[in-house]
């Protein structure tokens, strides 16, 4: 990328990524790792996590190098595109995204985003749930809708999760988003725990005026009474 301003290098570098090419936007998004601009170096690692290569792990020590950037954008999309790769880099990303979440200060769309690059993944055979459960109780009951999406999303993905906190997440239940009532359910159903109040509480939810939340109500219903 030969353009004189950050912003012509920034339009190039986002064209390329819409074309079907993936040689061009993988040799172009490994000279944006390295410009001068934040947002081309954010761009670029979001770039080669969606569109892999031949050179891994040559591409993922570089994509590495920006989990230190100065940037939180930057050190955010290097994580997620580490984790898309399936890198030998992912303990160190997700350390990267655990760090967003330790900070008081983060953005709430920001935090959306972390839980939901974890929530994606694969596999993360390093991360510990345990000590991702306290991050996502804190965020229980946000007051942004998509950090309640992405939070109710994680407990659906990792349900074995749901058991000390399962007093918060019945009331989720009658959350204002049918997404979330729907994954809370989802999540209770394969948590696998039986109680008349976690029964009464699915049994209601499956009167929800969305009707694929009470389609998921009754199936963790038939889930956890079907021996």
């Amino acid at each position: 990328m030969q353009a004189e301003s950050a912003e012509e290098r920034l339009r190039a570098l986002q064209a390329i990524g819409l074309q079907a090419d993936s040689d061009e936007v993988s040799r172009l998004a490994h000279q944006g790792l390295a410009d001068a601009d934040s947002t081309i170096r954010a761009v670029a690692a979001k770039l080669l996590g969606l569109h892999p290569d031949g050179n891994s792990g040559e591409t993922n020590s570089k994509i590495a190098v920006l989990l230190g950037d100065d940037d939180p954008d930057t050190r955010f999309e290097a994580a997620r595109a580490l984790m898309r790769r399936k890198s030998e880099h992912g303990g160190e990303a997700i350390r990267t995204l655990f760090s967003f979440l330790d900070e008081g200060e983060t953005q709430p769309l920001m935090v959306a985003s972390i839980i939901n690059a974890l929530v994606e993944a694969d596999q993360l055979p390093e991360l510990d749930l345990a000590s991702f459960l306290p991050q996502l109780e804190r965020r229980l009951e946000d007051d942004r809708a998509e950090v309640r999406e992405a939070v109710a999303a994680a407990f659906a993905k990792w349900p074995a999760l749901c058991e000390p906190v399962i007093d918060k997440l019945l009331p989720m239940l009658d959350d204002s988003e049918p997404i979330v009532r729907e994954k809370i359910a989802s999540a209770l159903g394969q948590a696998g725990l039986v109680s008349p109040q976690i029964l009464e509480s699915l049994q209601a939810a499956t009167h929800d005026e969305d009707t694929e939340v009470a389609r998921i109500a009754q199936e963790a219903i038939q889930r956890l009474t079907t021996k």
